[in-house]
């Protein structure tokens, strides 16, 4: 029998972006879900039980340090893993991102797409 596909939730508001994230990790054999919006994050993961996060910190409608904090407030996903992919690259904007719990933080225009597919199904082992 094989192995259930690990679900990951992609937050990112950049549609050329998500459907970029989201084709790869489909081909990757991942269950997607993906969401422009940061305000559905929440009901998204309690519906769907993601194995892992990939979050975008500057959205159109909130702000993906929120979310991190909101998705570490929940004892359901509390150890699951959130990998942040931004655009802020400053280092306050990288501690931050950690200092909330983020197991990753990748800057948008330093990293290769696979890099990140690397190290997402690592944290999901």
């Amino acid at each position: 029998m094989p192995a259930a596909k690990k679900k990951i939730l992609i937050v990112e508001d950049d549609v050329f972006s998500l459907r970029l994230y989201s084709s790869r990790f489909t081909q990757e054999g991942f269950d997607v879900i993906e969401t422009p919006e940061g305000n559905v994050v929440m009901r998204l993961a309690e519906q769907n039980k993601p194995d892992i996060f990939i979050v975008d910190i500057m959205l159109q409608d909130g702000n993906g340090f929120e979310i991190i904090k909101d998705i570490r407030a929940d004892a359901a996903f509390k150890k699951t893993p959130i990998v942040i992919l931004s655009n802020l690259g400053q280092e306050r904007d990288i501690e931050e991102g950690l200092h909330l719990g983020a197991n990753e933080y990748f800057v948008k225009s330093n990293t290769r797409l696979q890099e990140i597919v690397d190290t997402v199904k690592r944290l999901v082992e």
